[in-house]
């Protein structure tokens, strides 16, 4: 296994563990640093203090069941919370969820939640919860993240027109008490429910007001912190939320969000004490940095890799899909323009998911391709070529969204396809937002991509390459693996599930719809008086228990 992958696995091994059983509603001291002004970490907090970072971009949605992505889940994060949230050593725990009682089969939850209030006031409410659920699943909305609650009894039917509202087994027996049904039990439900896509909304807000999450002055949020201000595509503040039901271990007054989607322009800001942290370095620095101890790094459950749009010539063929994987240099890649200590990805599910006997899924699963496997690359494509009759390949355009690490990726890819392939390759940048709807829509041709893990189970993965599913930005359909997910799903016993999701990634990865490229870490800096960010493998970054020490 890759240095930093044991543990990542022992914590989502523990985090299964955890989720098994009941709760009993303890909370997890060591993460939140105690109370009162003296930090766990030594020294003196500064309460006031607003921490400065940069999200980069503009978030696409802070609705949270809209704003599915990792710019949208970092603010979401910090401002709207679920039934649990992920602790330090990534195990969910109790949140606005107090504790809950798990049936006998494994498959209703009863939820009892604490005393916490709306940033405006207002108590929230299991019905809050039961609202935003079904809000979350409903067809009208074509809400991205709507996938993640297909595990609830009668969603999923809902979601593709098949059911109504009622079927839904989510409900609020009173305004503290909500009880959720799962169609099978599901180990990793408290898991899955840290999503930020899962938060409550507060729904007379949202019923008069359905654009709700596009202004400070009209988001309504119950999570550490309120929104103060959102200058789009400037800033984004947010200050402490003294309604939630946590506060006392809130020890930031605030956050500060830059939009810096320059990494030379955000590392000397950091230099300057112009950011208290950054999440990304320049990539001609990220060696010496991380040897020098002055950036650090985590692993992470997520692959970065590229989309072939198989409803796209020339991608529509297999053997030509396999030969653009299989003809670039991964390692390389790696070694002279990432250089975060990634590890190459030769198959879909990363590092980081242990199967029941403890072993990780992606050790056992083993690789389906070689590195830089060029001469296999030429016969695939020479194959696919005359499979369609082409005596040159139809246009292709690779598109990243804007970003310096994405544009020198894409850059050597397209260097390799020339060399090993001799393949032209047009690249094409695209804002964030504008890259995203575009790509959701299953308009681009060969997109890039960074799937982290919704929740700890391999999964989460597989799923989003379903026939239909709102994960699915490439047309790929198979059904043989659309069978095997079915069967995944309904599987109680474990080691059973755990075959049949290497049974589906092969079926996968002989049709080849992407190019994976590595396993991803994040290398960030903070400076030496920022304390107790949570960095997890699975989701977004948490503020909730950062603290800045007083100089």
């Amino acid at each position: 296994m890759k240095k930093g992958l044991k543990a990542l696995s022992a914590a989502v091994l523990l985090a299964t563990a955890v989720m098994s059983g009941c709760s009993s509603g303890a909370t997890n001291n060591a993460a939140q640093g105690g109370s009162g002004q003296e930090s766990a970490a030594g020294g003196t907090v500064d309460t006031t203090a607003h921490l400065r970072a940069n999200l980069k971009t503009e978030p696409p949605s802070l609705d949270p069941p809209k704003g599915y992505d990792s710019v949208s889940n970092e603010v979401l994060t910090a401002v709207m919370e679920g039934l649990t949230r992920l602790d330090e050593n990534h195990v969910p725990q109790p949140a606005m969820a107090e504790k809950w009682d798990l049936s006998e089969d494994g498959k209703t939850y009863t939820f009892h939640l604490r005393d916490s209030k709306w940033s405006n006031g207002d108590p929230v409410t299991a019905g809050d919860f039961e609202y935003a659920f079904k809000r979350m699943l409903d067809p009208q909305n074509a809400f991205p993240a709507a996938f993640l609650a297909f595990y609830i009894e009668g969603a999923e039917a809902y979601n593709e027109g098949k059911g109504s509202a009622d079927d839904v087994k989510v409900k609020a027996l009173d305004e503290k008490t909500l009880e959720i049904t799962l169609r099978a039990p599901t180990g990793y439900f408290l898991n899955i429910l840290t999503n930020p896509a899962f938060s409550p909304v507060h729904k007379k807000t949202v019923e008069s007001n359905p654009n709700f999450a596009a202004e400070a002055s009209t988001f309504v949020t119950n999570g550490p912190f309120k929104m103060s201000e959102w200058v789009h595509d400037q800033s984004i503040k947010v200050v402490k939320n003294d309604g939630y039901w946590d506060k006392d271990n809130v020890k930031l007054a605030g956050i500060d969000w830059g939009m810096v989607n320059d990494q030379n322009t955000q590392y000397q800001m950091f230099k300057t004490g112009q950011l208290d942290s950054i999440e990304t370095v320049p990539n001609d620095m990220k060696k010496k940095l991380l040897d020098s101890g002055e950036a650090n790094y985590v692993s992470e459950a997520s692959i970065y890799y590229y989309r072939m749009n198989t409803k796209m010539p020339p991608f529509n063929n297999a053997n030509i899909r396999k030969a653009f994987a299989l003809a670039i240099d991964r390692q390389l890649l790696i070694d002279k323009v990432v250089q975060g200590k990634q590890t190459p990805a030769l198959a879909h599910v990363p590092f980081g998911f242990p199967e029941p006997d403890g072993r990780d899924f992606r050790e056992v699963g083993g690789s389906f391709i070689k590195d830089n496997d060029v001469e296999k690359a030429k016969e695939y494509l020479k194959k696919g070529m005359e499979e369609e009759g082409y005596t040159t390949l139809p246009p292709i355009t690779m598109t990243y969204n804007t970003d310096d690490s994405h544009k020198a990726i894409a850059q050597v890819l397209q260097e390799m396809y020339k060399k090993n392939l001799g393949v032209d390759v047009k690249l094409e940048s695209k804002e964030w937002k504008v890259f995203l709807a575009e790509q959701r829509a299953g308009q681009l041709q060969f997109s890039r991509s960074t799937i982290p893990a919704d929740y700890g189970d391999p999964y989460n993965f597989l799923e989003l390459y379903q026939t239909g599913h709102q994960g699915n930005r490439i047309h790929y359909s198979n059904p043989k693996y659309d069978e095997l997910l079915e069967q995944i799903k309904n599987e109680g016993d474990e080691t059973k599930r755990f075959a049949l999701m290497h049974e589906a990634e092969k079926v996968f990865m002989d049709d080849m719809p992407i190019v994976p490229i590595y396993y991803n870490t994040r290398v960030y800096m903070q400076q030496p008086n920022v304390k107790g960010i949570l960095r997890h493998p699975v989701t977004a970054i948490d503020y909730k228990w950062a603290e800045i020490l007083k100089k």
